[in-house]
C-alpha cells in the first residue's frame, strides 16, 4: 500500500477511494481485506474503514461488538448503512437473509455423532442412564452428552 502524501488527512485518503453507487452505497475502492472490507492505515495501524466511519458519526458511543452493514456490502462506508450490534445480531441478520452455509448434525465434518446415535442417547437419557456412562459408550465428552440432554445441541433431532 502506498504511503500517504504529506498533508493529506486520513479522511482525504478515504474520500479518494470512495465511489457513490445508485443504490446509496458508498463503496471503498482502495485496499480490501480477504473478506471484502475496506482497509487503510491510520496512525500506523491498518483499520477497517467502515468502523472508522461509524466512530466518526457516533463519537459518544464505544464499539463493543461489530459494525453491521444493512446493505450487506462489506466495502460500503455509507454511515446510514452501518449499525452497531453483537456477533449474535450479525449472525441472526445473516441467517434471516439466507446468507451463509449452515451445516447441522452429522453434516458437520467434525461430528463424532450422527442423528441415529443421538436418538439412542436421548432414549437412554430418558430412562436414567448417566451422562458419564453415555459419554464412555459413545466416545464423546460428558459435556457433549449434557448439551444434548439440556437441548443445547442436536436440537433438530426429535
Amino acid at each position: 500500500m502506498a504511503r500517504p502524501v504529506k498533508g493529506t488527512t486520513f479522511w482525504d485518503r478515504v474520500a479518494i477511494h470512495a465511489e457513490l453507487q445508485k443504490n446509496g452505497c458508498l463503496l471503498f475502492k482502495g485496499h480490501l481485506d480477504e473478506c471484502g472490507y475496506g482497509r487503510i492505515t491510520r496512525d500506523n495501524k491498518l483499520v477497517r474503514v467502515h468502523r472508522e466511519v461509524w466512530k466518526l458519526h457516533n463519537p459518544n458511543q464505544e464499539i463493543t461488538g461489530v459494525i453491521m452493514h444493512t446493505c450487506d456490502t462489506p466495502n460500503c462506508i455509507n454511515a446510514e448503512h452501518l449499525i452497531h450490534g453483537t456477533v449474535a445480531d450479525n449472525v441472526a441478520d445473516m441467517r434471516s437473509k439466507g446468507r451463509g452455509r449452515y451445516l447441522s448434525g452429522s453434516q458437520q465434518s467434525q461430528a463424532k455423532l450422527d442423528e441415529v446415535k443421538v436418538l439412542i442417547i436421548k432414549d437412554k437419557l430418558a430412562i436414567g442412564v448417566t451422562c458419564a456412562r453415555l459419554a464412555r459408550d459413545f466416545d464423546v465428552s460428558e459435556s457433549a452428552i449434557r448439551n444434548i440432554k439440556m437441548g443445547r445441541r442436536w436440537t433438530h433431532v426429535k
